[in-house]
């Protein structure tokens, strides 16, 4: 061919590509730090199954799935194509040898064509199916269209190339015997004059070659650099469910504010981390994220796609403050300039986005650190909340009741209050309350049924009454840090003092930041949410239900689901009470849809779009369901709210899944075998 021809086309290109990927990569590394390379074990176990296997992309929606992974599958194979073309371009003769060589030669072709297939079920998509989460994107076009390309020119330099040489080289004849596709073409060129052969062997070389360092050219240029950094992405992943707020050192700030000017939170892309730089260069935009995402299905100016080009075009617009090292005050804030307010707020940190993106790119980390730097630096933020901020300062509770009433309900349904640690060092589990059960009188009957069920099983549980306190998991993820250490503080103190070990709770939100946020704190227990305990003791026959329900249908709250991975406690007590089949949301399970509370949208009005529990409702009436089940007393709300507005609350009701077993028990006496004090009571 012409060595100095190809040799001058890798360098332009390489040169090129280095530029390019230069400019972004110099971005990340001006970013701040943080440790991603701890159990390099499991990290690299993550990169091999969900980078190369691509298990996460086709489990969870097939079709794209494996289309993206046939596509992947060939960009990889074809590598060692690539290399032999470069060395056909020094030495015409090149041609693998031996049964190997001949077994590629037949998988490059059959890899082709499922490339090409891939590829036009792409396109198919785009310009025919048209899913609502998939946008208008040229760049993915033009991608497409050099893959495509580079495809159709193999095969036919293939063509050209056994029809010219294999007559009187046995290397490239003995390619041509395998190339299943590649030798059929050349059949049909046998009849063509040799300088055409020539001419054709020639074009489809140097246009195969041009578009394979073009598409490489671009790749930094845009969204598909992905290709490049997604599995290094992948190897730096979080790998844990995005359920624990990044905590600040109140202390540290404190300090240091007599330095310098106290920083908390993040204010400008300075604050950033390299890998929340990194996340923004890989997102794919394929819109996964968007596909249970309660604030982009209801119309809300927010999407995890969104988020990541508005961020990736303000790192590249700052590049030169970032890599020169300016200060964070000579840099723009990123709220409201590149994320708008609605935006940062209309987020009810469900986790969907999270749990859906094949790469396992990571959003809430940033929203958190975003929100705390708007509240505590800033005092900006939704005005409702300054009244929640207040009462939860005061009441330790968002209603601004007295906090002395907290245990009132428990009187009339005769639930005992811890007064010692003797006490607490008896029971099998304090049942924390929390706020909603205690203050809001729907929640308060949950708290009773629940309160119903320990007592038939023979548990021996009790409140705090007046001296429990709010965990502060709601002010802490709308960024309020320095009111939730006050209030954790508190919390873990009266704990101590009654020598709490083993808590339960019918609240999704305070069992998490129990059990995943405390520990930081020095709370160190073993909590459970009630619908684990009761599955439990269903299923020690503590307790026995009827089958007295028909069409019920189970909301999953986003914080015992995706974030704590608990799907199947709930519906295992579901089918123990219903007649029939459970039913289910389209939505269901990981991709289940929020109740719209979470994340302190509970207290701020939804002024765009429409309401979040309305739309959760509307996916429950094609299934014509006469119950909705809930596991948390915020869904119950939200689901209660949902069929009020919608005017189906008379055909559809909504109950926690404690109130329907307790309505369900059979009444018995249980064995006297178990023992309150034993370790393997519940």
């Amino acid at each position: 061919m012409s060595p100095v021809g190809i040799t001058l086309l890798m360098l332009v290109a390489f040169a090129g590509f280095g530029y390019l990927a230069e400019r972004k990569l110099a971005i990340i590394a001006s970013l701040q730090s943080e440790m991603r390379w701890d159990h390099p074990g499991l990290r690299l176990k993550a990169v091999l199954v969900n980078g190369f296997f691509q298990s996460r992309m086709i489990r969870r929606e097939w079709r794209p799935g494996l289309m993206h992974g046939v596509i992947f599958l060939g960009f990889m194979s074809l590598l060692l194509r690539k290399l032999q073309l470069i060395a056909i371009g020094y030495d015409e003769s090149v041609a693998f040898p031996g049964i190997a060589g001949g077994l590629f030669a037949a998988f490059k072709d059959a890899i082709e064509v499922a490339v090409l297939l891939a590829c036009g079920y792409a396109l198919y998509r785009r310009f025919v199916l048209k899913p609502p989460r998939l946008e208008q994107n040229r760049e993915a076009l033009l991608i497409l269209s050099l893959i495509i390309a580079i495809m159709i020119t193999d095969f036919a330099f293939d063509a050209f190339r056994f029809a010219l040489r294999s007559a009187s080289d046995a290397g490239i004849a003995h390619e041509r015997g395998f190339a299943f596709i590649g030798g059929a073409l050349a059949s049909g060129l046998s009849g063509l004059s040799s300088p055409t052969l020539l001419a054709g062997y020639r074009i489809f070389y140097w246009t195969q070659l041009l578009a394979v360092f073009a598409f490489l050219v671009i790749l930094p240029m845009g969204e598909h650099f992905h290709i490049v950094t997604a599995l290094p992405t992948l190897f730096f992943r979080r790998g844990r469910p995005a359920n624990v707020v990044p905590t600040v050192d109140l202390e540290k700030a404190m300090a240091e504010d007599a330095e310098a000017e106290m920083r908390i939170g993040v204010r400008s892309v300075r604050d950033l981390t390299w890998k929340e730089g990194l996340d923004a260069f890989t997102c794919t935009e394929c819109g996964r994220c968007k596909d249970a995402c309660p604030t982009f299905l209801t119309g809300k100016p927010l999407s995890l796609k969104w988020v990541f080009d508005s961020l990736k075009h303000h790192l590249l617009e700052q590049r030169e403050a970032l890599v020169a090292g300016k200060p964070d005050d000579a840099l723009p804030p990123l709220v409201p300039d590149t994320i708008r307010e609605e935006t940062l707020w209309a987020c009810t940190t469900c986790g969907y986005c999270e749990a859906a993106c094949p790469i396992e790119l990571e959003h809430l980390p940033k929203f958190y650190r975003l929100r705390q730097h708007r509240v505590m630096m800033d005092g900006e933020f939704p005005h409702e909340l300054r009244g929640i901020f207040d009462a939860y300062e005061v009441q330790s509770n968002p209603w601004g009741l007295p906090a002395d009433t907290r245990g009132d309900w428990a009187i009339a349904a005769g639930v005992p209050i811890l007064r010692s640690a003797a006490e607490g060092n008896a029971l099998d589990y304090l049942f924390y309350v929390g706020s909603a059960e205690s203050f809001d009188v729907r929640g308060q009957k949950i708290a009773a049924a629940f309160a119903s069920i320990l007592k038939a099983a023979g548990v021996k549980f009790a409140i705090l009454g007046a001296r429990e306190t709010s965990t502060g998991e709601c002010v802490r993820r709308t960024g309020n840090e320095m009111l939730f250490q006050q209030l954790a503080a508190a919390l873990v103190a009266t704990l101590k003092e009654f020598g709490i070990r083993r808590i339960v709770t019918c609240d999704p939100h305070a069992f998490n930041t129990l059990k995943n946020e405390y520990p930081e704190f020095n709370g160190h227990y073993e909590v459970i949410h009630h619908t684990q305990l009761i599955a439990r003791l269903i299923g020690e026959g503590r307790i026995r239900v009827r089958p007295d329900f028909e069409r019920v249908i189970y909301h999953e709250p986003c914080y015992l689901g995706r974030h704590n991975d608990e799907f199947e406690a709930p519906r295992e007590i579901i089918r123990q009470l219903v007649k029939d089949a459970p039913l289910e949301f389209d939505l269901n399970r990981e991709k289940a849809m929020c109740c719209g509370a979470g994340g302190g949208r509970m207290w701020m009005e939804e002024r765009i779009g429409k309401r979040i529990n309305i739309a959760r409702v509307e996916q429950a009436l094609p299934q014509a369901p006469k119950i909705i089940a809930t596991a948390c007393p915020y869904c119950t709300v939200m689901m209660s709210d949902g069929t009020k507005a919608l005017e189906k609350e008379t055909a559809i009701a909504t109950r926690d899944i404690a109130e329907l077993v307790a309505a369900a028990m059979i009444p018995f006496v249980p064995e006297p075998r178990w023992s309150s004090r034993s370790t393997d009571s519940v």
